[in-house]
Formats: C-alpha cells, sequence, structure tokens
C-alpha cells in the first residue's frame, strides 16, 4: 500500500539568546477524503469508548506546559522545569502529571500491563468485582473511580470499568506521590468544588470505619475530632489542595500511610470467574493428605545433626518401639517355625496376636493422664521422655492396632478355610470346634472385638471428632471397657502384658472418681456466667479447697443440668493465685458446647435468682459487663473462705444443691508447665487458643503484685526484682495473639491492660531492668496489603500511635493487620537486647493445627524449641 503524501513545517523557538535555536518539525497530512472521514470516524469511535476525566485542569495551566514535560528539549529542558516550578501550584503540577496519565495511548503502555490485560475475559469490570479483587470497601471504589471519571450520561452512575481504563487506574496509583495526594484529595472533596471541609472528612471516614469489626464504634466521633485537628479542620471550616498537599508533606506519619495509596500493577487479572472453587470434605482430605506428604518429604531432607539433636528422644523412643515389634515378630517366626512346625497363615496370625498383645497393653500406657502429669513435673524424666507427644503416638499406636487386627483376623480366616474337622462357619461363629481357653470362645469374642475396634476407629476420626461431634467420640471411646475385658477373654496371654498397665489405670480412675465427686477437691458449683462476643461464653466456678493447678493445667467439667454423664477438657484462664475462682472459657463448637450456651444465654434473671448465680452479657455491653465481673470478685472474695471454713459439710452440700452444680475431673498438664523453666518465652494462641496463656499471664501479673514494696513513709511502690519469678530463671516473655479481631477476647485485653500498666510501673521504679514482657498483636480480618483500602484506616492507626495508644485495643502495644510475617517476627525476638538468649528461646502454641505447622516449621529454621497444646 503506497503512504499518503505529508507536508512538512518547520518553525524556530528561541529560548534565550545565548541558546541556540529549537527546531520543531510538524508533519501535517494531506491525505484523501475517504481516509480521512475514516480517521475522523474512528477517532469518534475511540471517544465514545473513553471515559472524559471529572475533573478538567485548571484553567491557570496552559496546554503548551503538559506538551513541554512530555517533550524532550535537550539544554532548554532545565529552564522550562525551573520556570513550571515557579509559575504553578502544587495542584497544577499534579494536575498535568494525572491528565498525561490518563490521556496517554495504549500503545505506550509498559509491555507488562498490556499483557496482563490481554488475560481479561471480559472487556468491563463492574465496581463490586473491583473491589473484590482489591479487597477494598466498594465505598472507596466508588468515590476514587467518581473522582478521576464522568459518566456520559448520569454523573453518579458509573458502574464499570473498561479494560483501558483499569489499565490507566493502575498507571495512576502506581505514578508520583504528587498524583496519589491529589487522587485522595480528590476522593476527599465529594462535592468536586477543589475543597475539603469538615463534614466531607468525617463521612468519609464514618463511611469507612463503620463497615469494619474491627473498630470499635463507640470511639468514631473521637478518631474523627483527632483527624479534624490533624487536617487544620477545626480552625478552618474549609483547605484546599495546596495546603493538603503542605500538610501531607511535612508529616512523616502521613507520607508514610500515602505510600501505600497504590494497587499491584496485575491487580484486574485475577478475575472472579478464575477464584478457586468450593471443595467438598473429600477434595479437602486429599489436599490435607498431599500438604503432610509434603510436609514428611521435606522434614526427611532436613534430617540435619541440629534436626537429630533437637529430637533426640522422640527418635530414640521410636527406634525402641520399631525394634520392640521386631523382636517379637522374630521371636514368633523362630518359634513357630522351628518348635511347632506351624503353617504359614498361622504363623502370620500369630505374629499379628503378639504384637497386638504389646500394642494393647502400651495404648493404655500413653494415656495415664495422672503418670504423665509426674513426669512433666520431673525436669529429667521430661527429656528423656517425650511426654508432649503422647497423644501422636497413641494415634500412631492405634493405627498400628487396627493393621495388625487386619492381618491377624484375615489369617485365622483364611486358616479356618483350610481346616478339615468343621466348616468355616462352624469356626467363625459357634463354640463348636473349642478354640480358646475360656470354652472355645475365641473365634466369636474376636468376631466382636473386631466390630468394637471398627467403631472406636472410625468416631476417632476428625471430621468426627473435630467436626462438632466430640460426644460421638466421647462415648464410642468408652467401648475400651468392654474391648479389654473380652481381648482378656479372647487371648490366653494376654492379662499378662496388661496387668501392670491395667492396674495403674484402674488406681488413676479410681482416684479420679473419689476426687471427682468431693466436696474439697471437685464438687462445686457456678458463681457466674458471661456470654462474650462471637459464640464465646465463660464460666466463673467456684474453686474447691484443696484443689491445686499449675499455670495452662486443664480439666473436664460435668454440667449435670446440661448432660449428666458427659465430661469435657477446657484450659483453665485463671491463675492459681486467685484462691477463690476457676475460670473457664469455651467456645461454641459442638452439640454439647451448644447446649450451655443456649442455657444461659436464654436464662432469665429470676432462674438465675434461683441458682444463686449471675449472668453477664458481654455481647450487649462489653465494658459494663467486665467492669460488673471485677466488682462482683472483689465483693464476693470472702464467699469461698467462708465456704470453706465450714465444720460441717452437709450444710455445704446442701448449700450447692441450690446453685448450678459443676463436676471437676483433673487437673491434667499440659506442656504450658514448662514455661517458667525457661529463659525466653514466646506465647502464641490462635483464637481461642489464648485461654492457656490468660493463666500463664494472670500468674506473672500475680506475681509481679506480690513483689511490690510499699514504703511506710511516702506510700511510693517499688518491686523486689528478686522475687519476681518463682524460680528466677524466666526472664523474657513474647505474647503473640493471631485472631480475626479484639471483640471475641475484651476480657483477654483487659488482663493485657493490666499487666502493661504493672509493668509500667515496676520500669519506673527499676529503670536498670529490660521490658519483661512484649505483646504482639495480629488482626486478620484486614489484610495488610499495599492497598488503596487501608489507606484511611492505617492513617487513622498511625495518628493515633502517636500519642502513645493503639486504636483497636487502647493498649500500648501496636495491633498489626493481617497475617504475621513469621521469619521477620522471629529473628526480632532474638535480636538486641534478647541475643543473649537466642539459644533457649521455646515457643508455646495452641491453635489451629495448619497454623501450628507452619510455626513448627519455622522454629525448625530458627533452632527454636517448639511446644504445642493437644488435647
Amino acid at each position: 500500500m503506497s503512504s499518503s503524501p505529508t507536508k512538512q513545517h518547520t518553525s524556530l523557538s528561541m529560548d534565550q539568546p545565548s541558546q541556540p535555536a529549537i527546531i520543531f518539525t510538524t508533519q501535517l497530512s494531506l491525505e484523501p477524503p475517504e481516509q480521512e472521514q475514516q480517521q475522523q470516524q474512528h477517532e469518534r469511535q475511540k471517544k465514545q469508548h473513553t471515559r472524559p476525566l471529572r475533573r478538567k485542569i485548571s484553567h491557570q495551566s496552559t496546554p503548551a506546559f503538559s506538551s513541554f514535560l512530555r517533550t524532550s528539549s535537550g539544554s532548554a529542558g532545565g529552564f522550562f522545569n525551573n520556570l513550571v516550578q515557579r509559575t504553578i501550584s502544587n495542584r497544577q503540577r499534579a494536575e498535568i502529571q494525572l491528565h498525561g496519565i490518563l490521556d496517554e495511548p495504549e500503545e505506550s503502555l509498559p509491555t507488562f500491563v498490556r499483557r496482563a490485560s490481554d488475560q481479561l475475559t471480559n472487556e468491563n469490570l463492574s465496581l463490586e468485582e473491583v473491589s473484590k479483587l482489591l479487597n477494598t470497601q466498594p465505598f472507596i471504589i466508588e468515590r476514587l473511580v467518581h473522582a478521576l471519571y464522568s459518566s456520559t450520561d448520569d454523573d453518579e452512575n458509573i458502574k464499570t470499568l473498561s479494560k483501558s481504563e483499569a489499565q490507566r487506574l493502575t498507571r495512576v496509583l502506581n505514578s508520583t506521590m504528587d498524583v496519589r495526594a491529589l487522587v485522595f484529595f480528590m476522593m476527599l472533596d465529594e462535592d468536586a468544588d477543589g475543597y475539603v471541609t469538615s463534614n466531607e472528612l468525617a463521612f468519609f471516614y464514618e463511611k469507612c470505619l463503620q463497615v469494619l469489626k474491627t473498630f470499635d464504634g463507640n470511639r468514631l466521633q473521637e478518631v474523627i475530632q483527632v483527624l479534624l485537628e490533624r487536617f487544620h479542620l477545626k480552625q478552618k471550616s474549609r483547605i484546599d489542595f495546596e495546603e493538603f498537599y503542605s500538610i501531607v508533606s511535612k508529616d512523616v506519619t502521613l507520607l508514610e500511610s500515602l505510600s501505600h495509596f497504590t494497587v499491584h500493577p496485575t491487580w484486574f487479572i485475577n478475575s472472579p470467574t478464575n477464584l478457586p472453587r468450593k471443595v467438598n470434605k473429600f477434595q479437602r482430605f486429599l489436599t490435607r493428605y498431599c500438604e503432610e506428604q509434603t510436609i514428611y518429604e521435606a522434614q526427611m531432607h532436613r534430617l540435619t545433626i541440629d534436626y537429630i539433636r533437637d529430637n533426640l528422644s522422640r527418635i530414640i523412643v521410636l527406634i525402641l518401639y520399631i525394634l520392640i515389634n521386631l523382636a517379637l515378630t522374630i521371636y514368633v517366626i523362630i518359634y513357630r517355625v522351628s518348635v511347632t512346625k506351624s503353617h504359614a497363615f498361622v504363623v502370620l496370625a500369630r505374629i499379628g496376636g503378639m504384637l497386638l498383645n504389646f500394642n494393647c497393653a502400651l495404648i493404655i500406657t500413653l494415656m495415664l493422664k495422672h503418670t504423665i502429669l509426674v513426669i512433666r513435673t520431673n525436669s529429667f524424666l521430661r527429656k528423656i521422655i517425650p511426654v508432649d507427644d503422647h497423644i501422636d503416638f497413641h494415634k500412631v499406636v492405634g493405627r498400628v492396632i487396627g493393621a495388625l487386627a487386619i492381618l491377624h483376623t484375615v489369617a485365622h480366616m483364611i486358616n479356618f478355610g483350610r481346616l478339615p474337622d468343621h466348616s468355616w462357619g462352624a469356626f467363625m461363629f459357634t463354640t463348636k470346634p473349642n478354640v480358646g481357653w475360656v470354652g472355645g470362645f475365641a473365634p466369636l469374642s474376636g468376631v466382636i472385638l473386631c466390630i468394637i475396634l471398627a467403631v472406636i476407629i472410625i468416631c476417632s476420626m476428625q471430621w468426627i471428632r473435630r467436626g462438632g461431634h466430640f460426644q460421638i467420640f466421647y462415648w464410642t471411646h468408652l467401648l475400651y471397657f468392654p474391648f479389654f475385658v473380652l481381648l482378656i477373654l479372647h487371648a490366653e496371654n494376654f492379662w499378662k502384658w496388661i496387668v501392670g498397665p491395667l492396674s495403674l489405670f484402674l488406681l488413676e480412675k479410681s482416684y479420679s472418681i473419689l476426687t471427682r465427686y468431693s466436696v474439697r477437691s471437685g464438687r462445686t458449683y457456678l458463681h457466674s456466667a458471661t456470654i462474650e462476643q462471637s459464640n464465646v461464653i465463660s464460666l466463673n466456678i467456684h474453686r474447691p479447697k484443696n484443689f491445686t493447678f499449675q499455670p495452662g493445667d486443664y480439666i473436664s467439667i460435668n454440667l449435670p443440668r446440661v448432660a449428666l454423664y458427659e465430661f469435657h477438657p477446657f484450659t483453665i484462664s485463671s491463675a492459681p493465685e486467685d484462691a477463690n475462682y476457676l475460670r473457664l472459657h469455651i467456645q461454641v463448637v459442638g452439640n454439647w458446647t451448644k447446649q450451655v450456651y443456649q442455657r444461659f444465654h436464654e436464662m432469665s434473671a429470676n432462674d438465675a435468682n434461683e441458682n444463686q448465680m449471675k449472668v453477664y452479657r458481654a455481647d450487649i455491653h462489653p465494658e459494663q459487663s467486665v467492669a460488673d465481673l471485677q466488682a462482683m470478685n472483689q465483693d464476693h472474695c470472702g464467699d469461698g473462705d467462708q465456704d470453706e471454713n465450714e465444720s460441717h459439710l452437709g450444710r455445704c452440700c446442701t448449700k450447692s444443691r441450690k446453685r448450678e452444680p459443676v463436676v471437676i475431673n483433673g487437673p491434667y498438664s499440659s506442656c504450658a508447665r514448662y514455661v517458667f523453666d525457661c529463659k525466653h518465652v514466646v506465647l502464641i494462641g490462635g483464637g481461642i487458643g489464648i485461654t492457656p496463656y490468660a493463666s500463664i499471664l494472670s500468674s506473672l501479673m500475680a506475681q509481679f503484685r506480690a513483689s511490690r514494696v510499699i514504703c511506710k513513709h511516702c506510700n511510693g511502690i517499688n518491686y523486689n526484682s528478686k522475687g519476681l519469678v518463682e524460680n528466677h530463671r524466666l526472664r523474657k516473655v513474647d505474647f503473640i495473639w493471631v485472631n480475626r479481631d479484639h471483640k471475641n477476647f475484651e476480657w483477654f485485653l483487659n488482663l493485657l491492660h493490666q499487666f502493661e500498666q504493672e509493668q509500667e510501673c515496676y520500669l519506673a521504679s527499676n529503670s536498670n531492668e529490660n521490658r519483661f514482657l512484649d505483646i504482639h498483636l495480629y488482626f486478620t480480618e484486614i489484610k495488610h496489603d499495599e492497598n488503596i483500602g487501608n489507606v484511611p484506616l492505617d492513617l487513622v492507626t498511625k495518628i493515633w500511635a502517636v500519642a502513645g495508644q493503639d486504636i483497636f485495643t487502647s493498649l500500648k502495644s501496636k495491633t498489626h493487620l493481617g497475617r504475621p510475617k513469621w521469619e521477620d517476627l522471629f529473628s526480632n525476638l532474638i535480636s538486641n537486647e534478647n541475643a543473649s538468649m537466642a539459644n533457649d528461646v521455646n515457643v508455646f502454641f495452641c491453635g489451629p493445627s495448619t497454623m501450628a505447622q507452619t510455626i513448627r516449621n519455622h522454629c525448625a529454621t530458627f533452632r527454636f524449641r517448639f511446644y504445642e497444646e493437644k488435647f
């Protein structure tokens, strides 16, 4: 195709007399009329699909400046830049840059942006889709779009963004700070008159903060007043962009927040149609299995000397377990092949039987809770015995028993089929062949044992145990009693294996039953219940006289008026120093917990008075409930002593019958007992998993207060640092709490607030001491991405932090948004003044299993000791 004719027009421009002339050459098109008409029609169609800029450039600026800014002019560029700096305002300069980006042709966009946009399945994105892709409130997206673009039909009815507009929006929000400051100002300027008023600023932040569950709505007006003062809107009725720019540019806090006013360059390629679909339970099971296999392979590759040293006791016990099973297998093979000359299937059946004898005796030993408590109390024994893995080992042995039972049963079934004396059915389901040591009952008892074992194993699966059906797991696990009775009748020599573990087990059970129903140690009553937010209930239980426990211990409780025979384990969240009450926090996850919640949630004031208890509604009045609970604890601090000093136990029993009865079984120990034996402790709680650490922190605070020394002359408070911690070993505690939001645990924030105040008093009187407790709070409701949706909240958070208080919790410790970056966090834990304790860092975790695996891997990297609470 031949090119159309053109004509060149040349002009001269002189910058200064001493400077050379600048030649501008313009090509004038001399195309035929038909081509010119087609080009004009194409331009009109392009303009129809391009939404115009909502805010036009001020009349003070000239188009020539815009062209000069985008044109290289050699040595004369410095003159024009200086001239522009002297003659135009900050707003004009930012508007020129913004207009240049919005008018930029698509061909000039960066290659990676254009390639990313090619993956868009739809030409247009709705504002709702944009807000989901950016994880941002729809209100902020609407304000942003309305600030930049105007609709051709209705100025207030912009519902979609085209592909090119999404590209330009990305360029704008990744532009200079001047442009981003202007765009944010335009979002605040609702009526587009060039000024931000106090009402506009207040309305914008009300809309942004009201939808956040993490933010306390009662503090909204207080926050707005602080913002108005920061932007000089308490002294003035309005500010223009020049003053806004001056305030922002001189404030490091505001500049840091404005730096987050951006988006990822390829945010718009994550179309909602490509989002992950919901998966069923089977798919989740396969995914979890693959993840576990990946973790296992990674651990095998990480089998280094350091890993072996850190897990030496576990490895020794595992090797010992394998060697015992292997030795028993070899013994059976030698005896049955060389001595009795047995058939191959008989040998297999006897191997399964012998290993079942050993493993069925071992599985009882692993659940002797009082014996485990004794081992945990002794520092030497817990180093050589991995007592914290007893539940995991119990699960492993249970799976081995299931596999051995299949081997033993199938081998005997095949062996019965080849014997000519009786039919296969007679062997399996009658006593006529007289197989076994108790009246030929062995085959029939074996069938019953297989059925019982199958029920126990199936009902112990995690999707039943953790899926809200704990009662099924609990009641089917009680089948262990007929299982072991039948096993003794089934196997001739099993009683020799079980006599030791079973004796210990029966002694523990007898002791538990005696203490459980004793008024001095287990039988008590409920003093009060508090309905917390987000389906959490706390129970304040009268503490029996002889009940002793350590921080982090747990108990099994029974509420007879909810379920007569059911016991459920919960961690004690109160401190051992509280002599009058035990406090438990229960999250509603299963049928029994739902019944407990509903009972006290629906209990009327008259019913509560009849039961001589109180019900507080922290879900409705959180602050008033916490205050009432504190007053209740002070007013009734003598009630426990009065009951304990009663000489006649019958009167105490009569009094307890009128109340809400509670039966306590325990306490039982957990790995949290090791906290006071470490130098540097990191306590990590996920959601309701903070309850064991509430007890630990409460105990530490009680020790702080016990070490107070009040001067008789000036009433000043000093601290005896020697008596601060009982064993003088614990020197540093880092508490990390990861939760969706803080409103679920107002009671716990009150505890942290008290601890902060106590620590500040301690540091004031002991200037040479370092901080004992550091608090790290992470709220995951809001992701901490560098995103436009986080800018308003981030700005409020940083302004509020200047006053030394967190906007969410009112603590002095900062609240972090999003999930922790564990590698950076762990690195900070062993830096500065904590570097001397880097070799003795112990991480204690209680929370979701997926989170536990992540933390365990990071602990292995940093060589921190990792302990996990398991029930």
